[in-house]
């Protein structure tokens, strides 16, 4: 399959998993806004190396197959940062995680959180509209290493080990920065530069 379709097939497949996530004070704006979960998915991908695309697409396809809703789950693990008394609740409903993929995801967790520093002191106004790197912000908003975490313990332990060796075969490639700028460019801007300039 070709690489575009691909990424295309898998943003459709989450969105319809999307669709189904229940949140604790219903359903949320961000569901009926297509367009930015697309953006935002893509521009995730630009950062990958096609053999973990294709492996996180028989991820999702797996997770179909048994009935599992993978972005039910990352939001689910979510909670044990955001709202740790709800996910007490539920942890017991979750896939448990395994050392093995809890280690791979806080490896490539940690890798990206030193790229999100480098774009923080690039592109400060434009990390300024994004979500903020550690905690929780003052609305409520999730940061980026909580869910990229919980994001990455809804992969398979394979994906998470063909990730890792894609950022150890280019280690200089900030792909934090390649999605940014997929993100950017996207909405028009012609690069990052640009997109900072504006958003000043």
């Amino acid at each position: 399959m070709e690489r575009r379709e691909l990424e295309r097939q898998i943003v459709e497949k989450e969105w319809l998993m999307f669709q189904q996530v229940q949140g604790v004070n219903g359903r949320a704006a961000c569901q009926d806004d297509w367009t930015t979960f697309l953006i935002m998915r893509l521009s995730q991908f630009e950062g990958w190396d096609t053999d973990v695309l294709e492996s996180y697409f028989e991820d999702i396809v797996q997770a179909e197959a048994q009935e599992r809703n993978l972005i039910m789950e990352k939001y689910a693990y979510m909670m044990e940062e955001t709202d740790p008394v709800y996910f007490l609740s539920i942890k017991e409903l979750l896939p448990e995680i395994s050392e093995e993929k809890q280690l791979m995801a806080e490896k490539i967790t940690s890798i990206y959180m030193e790229w999100e520093k480098e774009a923080d002191i690039k592109y400060p106004n434009i990390r300024r509209h994004g979500r903020p790197a550690e905690g929780i912000g003052v609305d409520r908003t999730v940061s980026v290493r909580n869910y990229l975490k919980c994001e990455l313990y809804t992969y398979s332990a394979k994906t998470l080990a063909l990730f890792i060796l894609s950022i150890e075969k280019n280690p200089e490639y900030n792909r934090y920065l390649a999605t940014m700028q997929k993100m950017v460019q996207a909405y028009g801007y012609s690069s990052l530069e640009e997109a900072e300039k504006e958003m000043a």
